[in-house]
Protein backbone atom coordinates (compact mmCIF):
# COMPACT_ATOMS: atom_id res chain seq x y z
CA UNK A 1 0.00 0.00 0.00
CA UNK A 2 2.88 2.37 0.80
CA UNK A 3 4.19 1.33 -2.59
CA UNK A 4 0.88 2.66 -4.53
CA UNK A 5 0.77 5.82 -2.40
CA UNK A 6 4.54 6.32 -3.25
CA UNK A 7 3.78 5.62 -6.77
CA UNK A 8 1.01 7.95 -7.27
CA UNK A 9 2.44 11.32 -5.32
CA UNK A 10 5.40 10.81 -7.80
CA UNK A 11 2.76 11.02 -10.16
CA UNK A 12 1.00 14.38 -9.27
CA UNK A 13 4.95 15.89 -8.59
CA UNK A 14 5.34 15.17 -12.46
CA UNK A 15 3.17 18.06 -13.99
CA UNK A 16 4.53 20.35 -11.23
CA UNK A 17 8.12 20.42 -12.61
CA UNK A 18 6.63 21.23 -16.11
CA UNK A 19 6.42 24.78 -14.72
CA UNK A 20 9.92 24.85 -13.22
CA UNK A 21 11.66 27.58 -14.79
CA UNK A 22 14.98 26.86 -15.93
CA UNK A 23 17.77 29.06 -18.07
CA UNK A 24 21.01 29.09 -19.94
CA UNK A 25 23.63 31.95 -20.63
CA UNK A 26 25.66 32.19 -23.39
CA UNK A 27 28.04 34.20 -25.28
CA UNK A 28 27.11 34.52 -28.64
CA UNK A 29 26.99 37.51 -31.30
CA UNK A 30 24.18 39.76 -31.41
CA UNK A 31 22.70 42.46 -33.96
CA UNK A 32 22.30 45.66 -32.13
CA UNK A 33 20.34 48.34 -34.18
CA UNK A 34 20.18 51.67 -32.12
CA UNK A 35 17.19 53.62 -33.32
CA UNK A 36 16.87 57.46 -32.38
CA UNK A 37 15.37 60.60 -33.61
CA UNK A 38 17.45 63.37 -35.59
CA UNK A 39 17.77 65.13 -32.32
CA UNK A 40 19.70 61.68 -31.17
CA UNK A 41 16.94 61.13 -28.53
CA UNK A 42 16.89 57.43 -28.69
CA UNK A 43 13.69 55.74 -29.90
CA UNK A 44 12.97 54.26 -26.23
CA UNK A 45 10.88 52.12 -25.44
CA UNK A 46 9.23 51.59 -28.16
CA UNK A 47 7.27 48.17 -30.08
CA UNK A 48 9.26 46.73 -32.81
CA UNK A 49 8.71 42.97 -35.07
CA UNK A 50 11.33 41.37 -36.61
CA UNK A 51 11.27 39.30 -39.60
CA UNK A 52 13.12 36.42 -40.91
CA UNK A 53 13.96 36.44 -44.88
CA UNK A 54 11.04 35.69 -47.09
CA UNK A 55 8.69 35.55 -43.60
CA UNK A 56 5.60 37.10 -43.15
CA UNK A 57 5.14 36.19 -39.56
CA UNK A 58 7.30 37.91 -36.90
CA UNK A 59 10.45 35.69 -35.82
CA UNK A 60 10.74 38.39 -32.64
CA UNK A 61 8.45 41.30 -31.02
CA UNK A 62 8.76 42.97 -28.41
CA UNK A 63 10.13 46.82 -27.46
CA UNK A 64 13.69 48.87 -27.91
CA UNK A 65 15.09 49.24 -24.52
CA UNK A 66 15.79 52.50 -23.00
CA UNK A 67 18.89 53.19 -25.54
CA UNK A 68 16.71 52.55 -28.35
CA UNK A 69 18.39 49.49 -28.99
CA UNK A 70 16.88 46.15 -31.09
CA UNK A 71 19.02 43.47 -29.99
CA UNK A 72 18.58 39.99 -31.93
CA UNK A 73 20.27 36.59 -33.24
CA UNK A 74 20.40 36.05 -36.75
CA UNK A 75 19.74 32.09 -37.30
CA UNK A 76 20.29 32.96 -41.20
CA UNK A 77 21.91 34.54 -43.55
CA UNK A 78 19.80 37.51 -45.54
CA UNK A 79 17.43 40.43 -45.82
CA UNK A 80 15.73 40.46 -42.54
CA UNK A 81 13.13 43.35 -42.02
CA UNK A 82 12.60 44.97 -39.12
CA UNK A 83 9.17 46.92 -38.36
CA UNK A 84 9.79 49.90 -35.64
CA UNK A 85 6.22 51.54 -34.25
CA UNK A 86 5.49 54.26 -31.47
CA UNK A 87 1.75 54.95 -30.70
CA UNK A 88 2.06 58.13 -31.79
CA UNK A 89 2.55 57.29 -35.77
CA UNK A 90 6.82 57.54 -35.89
CA UNK A 91 8.04 54.27 -37.00
CA UNK A 92 10.90 52.67 -39.62
CA UNK A 93 10.41 49.73 -41.73
CA UNK A 94 13.51 48.87 -42.87
CA UNK A 95 15.99 45.43 -44.11
CA UNK A 96 19.00 44.48 -42.62
CA UNK A 97 21.68 42.97 -44.25
CA UNK A 98 22.38 39.51 -42.07
CA UNK A 99 25.37 38.01 -44.34
CA UNK A 100 26.28 34.77 -41.94
CA UNK A 101 24.27 33.60 -38.74
CA UNK A 102 24.82 36.45 -36.50
CA UNK A 103 26.68 39.01 -38.46
CA UNK A 104 24.85 41.17 -39.89
CA UNK A 105 26.48 44.17 -41.89
CA UNK A 106 27.06 47.39 -40.58
CA UNK A 107 24.45 50.15 -41.74
CA UNK A 108 23.94 53.58 -41.14
CA UNK A 109 20.88 55.31 -42.34
CA UNK A 110 22.10 58.98 -44.37
CA UNK A 111 20.01 62.02 -42.84
CA UNK A 112 18.79 62.56 -46.57
CA UNK A 113 17.56 59.38 -46.49
CA UNK A 114 13.95 60.00 -45.12
CA UNK A 115 13.15 63.30 -46.71
CA UNK A 116 12.02 62.58 -50.42
CA UNK A 117 8.88 61.49 -48.61
CA UNK A 118 8.78 64.65 -46.89
CA UNK A 119 9.58 66.98 -49.68
CA UNK A 120 6.96 64.58 -51.63
CA UNK A 121 4.16 65.25 -49.60
CA UNK A 122 5.02 69.25 -49.25
CA UNK A 123 5.30 69.29 -52.86
CA UNK A 124 1.31 67.64 -52.82
CA UNK A 125 0.45 69.87 -50.07
CA UNK A 126 1.48 73.26 -52.29
CA UNK A 127 0.39 72.03 -55.26
CA UNK A 128 -3.40 70.86 -53.83
CA UNK A 129 -3.19 74.79 -52.11
CA UNK A 130 -2.75 76.44 -55.63
CA UNK A 131 -5.48 74.46 -57.21
CA UNK A 132 -7.88 75.27 -54.83
CA UNK A 133 -7.07 79.11 -54.99
CA UNK A 134 -7.37 78.80 -58.66
CA UNK A 135 -10.90 77.13 -58.30
CA UNK A 136 -11.85 79.69 -55.28
CA UNK A 137 -10.55 82.90 -57.77
CA UNK A 138 -12.63 81.51 -60.94
CA UNK A 139 -15.50 81.40 -59.02
CA UNK A 140 -15.30 84.92 -57.32
CA UNK A 141 -15.56 86.49 -60.47
CA UNK A 142 -12.72 85.14 -62.94
CA UNK A 143 -9.82 87.49 -63.71
CA UNK A 144 -8.67 91.15 -62.37
CA UNK A 145 -6.63 93.36 -64.69
CA UNK A 146 -4.28 95.15 -63.18
CA UNK A 147 -3.84 98.76 -62.42
CA UNK A 148 -8.18 98.76 -61.71
CA UNK A 149 -9.03 99.85 -65.10
CA UNK A 150 -11.00 97.91 -67.83
CA UNK A 151 -11.02 99.19 -71.16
Amino acid sequence: MRLIILFSSLLWAAPLLAHDLQYSSDNAQATVLTLFYTDQKAFSYEQYELYRPGQNIPAQVGRTDDQGRLVFLPDQAGEWRVKVFSEDGHGLDTKIQVTAPGQAAPVTQPLFGRYPRLIVGIALIFGLFGLVSLFVRKKSGGSHELGGQGN
